[in-house]
């Protein structure tokens, strides 16, 4: 806020890209939570049957790239569970 410039030595560095989900072009067909985030479980279910979220998208207490791609392999089963169900 101030402008004033510091050098910080660190080991390492762990970025973070922005903090607001870019949900909006699903807000009038699936369940957001209070801050924009897709609201669904550790099943990756939404709140529209048939409609999986993976990722950062997600709602949940956790965003790394580890997390987002365990989602991907969670919905990935659960889609597969849905079409052999049908």
């Amino acid at each position: 806020h101030t402008g004033e410039e510091s050098t910080l030595e660190t080991n390492a560095v762990f970025v973070a890209i922005g903090l607001d989900p870019d949900t909006g072009i699903f807000r009038d067909a699936l369940k957001l939570d209070k801050a924009g985030y897709i609201a669904a479980g550790e099943d990756c279910k939404t709140s529209l049957p048939g409609v999986f979220v993976a990722g950062d998208n997600r709602s949940k207490p956790l965003r790394q790239i580890i997390t987002a791609a365990a989602d991907g392999a969670v919905a990935a089963s659960q889609a597969i569970a849905l079409i052999n169900e049908e």
